[in-house]
């Protein structure tokens, strides 16, 4: 199953991709954004395999190119490094935007040719790309080892009584370990600390309340806070790129 993420804030453009990608050969899911911060959420509640990005989002705003601002935000995840992006647009010359920094991998022209906009999904789907990191996580404590598949993970609790690993398979209790410490092992962009004492996965944020600094996650009652400290970089990470 490929995971398409389609960003393009005319409705009637954004069905036609849909449509064209629908007649692809692979087994797609595509998941559609017409503004930026839809595009954050279903970028951060899983991974996404080819980004088709318009640059323009706001067409009544002169200077706007917001598909490169959010293209740039990719690549600065080291999960996306490889990811490939294929800009939508109708500029006058495309090229321009495609060979800077976040490495474009095409562009599409409005109008859409469907023929050559199937031609350019299908070679970017089928492009390898760098390994992925190992998906599980091993844990020691009183001379048992724990293995965790690192997608069940849904966040971790922590402070110097202790550490819970809260999972989807059941939780672990463990001790205290310093949170940089917790994300080396952990080695993975989804993960992602929140405050002092907490780490969550952003696979599983359901809401993001940034005025009372509260995260509702996927299967949980009860929110977990955003540290006062923490505010900032976790709204540049998560919510603004």
């Amino acid at each position: 199953m490929k995971t398409i993420l389609i960003l393009e804030d005319n409705q009637n453009s954004l069905d036609m991709l849909v449509r064209i990608v629908g007649e692809l050969e692979f087994e797609i899911e595509v998941r559609s954004a017409t503004n930026l911060e839809q595009a954050y959420l279903h970028m951060i509640r899983g991974s996404i395999d080819l980004f088709l990005i318009d640059i323009i989002l706001d067409p009544h705003y002169a200077g706007d190119v917001s598909g490169i601002k959010f293209a740039e935000f990719i690549r600065q995840q080291r999960k996306y490094e490889y990811t490939p992006v294929i800009f939508v647009t109708s500029l006058d010359d495309p090229r321009l935007y495609s060979s800077r920094d976040f490495h474009c991998y095409s562009y599409i022209e409005k109008p859409y040719n469907p023929v050559y906009v199937k031609k350019t999904i299908r070679e970017a789907l089928l492009m390898p790309l760098k390994p992925e990191r190992s998906g599980s996580i091993y844990f020691r404590n009183d001379g048992l080892l724990y293995k965790k598949e690192k997608d069940r993970i849904v966040y971790i609790e922590n402070s110097r009584r202790g550490r819970i690993i809260h999972a989807t398979d059941g939780d672990i209790r463990l001790a205290y370990l310093p949170c940089k410490d917790i994300l080396q092992e952990l080695d993975s962009e989804n993960f992602i600390q929140c405050s002092r004492y907490a780490i969550v996965n952003k696979k599983y944020i359901e809401h993001i309340d940034i005025a009372n600094r509260y995260i509702k996650l996927r299967g949980y009652r009860e929110p977990v806070e955003i540290g006062i400290m923490y505010k900032k970089v976790f709204v540049r990470i998560v919510v603004n790129g």
